[in-house]
């Protein structure tokens, strides 16, 4: 026997079954006049792994299945009651929560959109950017995640590219901070944490970076393409020049034989149809290589008497990328943002002192505007061998540029 069954009733079939599907009929709320994400909920299915969880507006289980991360959650044993989510750090703008069913993502009340305050969460005028070589993570220091965290939440950032990432520390803290994060694996050194929603994980160009998209204040119509890059470290040039009294050509040679002249010419290389297009564009890193901007004739006696137009900083800004701590401060005699090393003033190796110098940046494409920039730690670090106990968790200073928040 055959059975026919016409479209018109199978579609009908589809369609009840679809309307028909139960409304969730438990409740979620927020707390009139309480802290910040304290929710009151209810539910007829209490459950000891029910949970409620933070989203930005996008990245949610809106499908009642899993698409981002959350942010923030909690377990909700209760059939009813009230419970507070910490906030993400320097939490701003619009979230999302939802109230999920025993480990998975079953709605149990209809979501809520929630408006965070912003206090003390910096000026919304303004884009924060680091980027923060961590030091084998933070590891070589007592205390470093706590240490990191804090240094983290105090200067209002929007988006951190990490280096010495390595062991995924950059899930770390960004689960510690609330905040998404990008690291392609735990053994890539390059990793990134970001208030805004990373709405896209680009592939990596080379072995050392992380690539993302970004919806700033989770609005899609206003995007930025932000790397993080840690291009290779020995020889070091520097080195070369100050102790073994190496040529130009030389340098120049090494420079290319160390990884760093390819890796940064992959870097801009692959990366132009996102600069070209009209979303801004942000590099960040530790380039284990100073700047031409710095090596300059006027220079000369900061740099072991040497003027040298290094390839690592000459290839981003000849294809049109702004050095963002030099445009806010042209003069290299004057303000030399040196960021290695605040603990390494000496050489121990050559008896010599250690050659300082601005090895960390920031690169954006114009579209960007470069309101300010400077090179931080936390507290006065001691030199090494005295480092344990610093306040400061690395061996490099961070660098932190404010950008006008881009509007579209």
């Amino acid at each position: 026997m055959r059975f026919h069954i016409s479209i018109s009733t199978l579609l009908f079939s589809i369609v009840t079954q679809v309307s028909a599907a139960p409304t969730p009929d438990g409740s979620l709320a927020l707390v009139a006049g309480a802290a910040q994400f304290t929710f009151q909920y209810s539910t007829p299915n209490a459950n000891s792994k029910n949970w409620i969880g933070l989203y930005h507006t996008t990245g949610g289980p809106d499908a009642e299945k899993q698409d981002q991360l959350s942010l923030r959650w909690k377990y909700v044993t209760n059939a009813k009651g009230t419970v507070q989510i910490d906030a993400p750090a320097n939490a701003r703008g619009k979230y999302k929560a939802y109230f999920l069913a025993n480990d998975g993502y079953k709605w149990l009340a209809k979501p809520i959109e929630i408006t965070a305050s912003g206090q003390g969460s910096g000026n919304p005028d303004e884009l924060r950017i680091m980027t923060f070589n961590l030091w084998h993570g933070g590891t070589q220091v007592n205390n470093y995640h706590e240490k990191q965290v804090k240094f983290i939440r105090e200067q209002n950032l929007d988006i951190v590219g990490l280096q010495e990432a390595t062991g995924a520390h950059a899930k770390r803290l960004g689960e510690a901070l609330g905040w998404n994060y990008h690291q392609s694996d735990s053994e890539n050194t390059a990793g990134i944490i970001s208030r805004h929603p990373i709405v896209k994980k680009h592939s990596n160009i080379i072995d050392r970076s992380a690539g993302v998209q970004i919806n700033l204040n989770s609005n899609s119509a206003n995007s930025i393409n932000f790397w993080s890059a840690h291009l290779n470290a020995y020889p070091y040039g520097p080195y070369e020049f100050c102790f073994e009294k190496k040529s130009a050509a030389d340098v120049t040679a090494t420079e290319a034989s160390a990884g760093r002249t390819g890796q940064i010419k992959d870097l801009v290389e692959k990366t132009k149809a996102q600069r070209d297009s009209t979303s801004p564009f942000i590099l960040v890193g530790d380039f284990n290589a100073p700047s031409h901007l710095d090596w300059t004739t006027a220079t000369k006696g900061k740099h072991c008497g040497v003027s040298f137009e290094w390839p690592t900083s000459k290839i981003p800004v000849e294809a049109g990328l702004v050095d963002s701590y030099r445009k806010a401060h042209p003069d290299p005699a004057t303000s030399s943002g040196d960021s290695w090393s605040p603990i390494t003033p000496y050489n121990e190796d050559e008896k010599l002192p250690e050659p300082q110098d601005r090895i960390d940046f920031i690169y954006g494409t114009s579209k960007l505007e470069v309101l300010r920039s400077e090179t931080k730690v936390a507290g006065t670090p001691m030199a090494m061998p005295n480092y344990k106990d610093n306040e400061w968790t690395s061996d490099h200073a961070a660098v932190i540029t404010t950008y006008k928040m881009p509007k579209r």
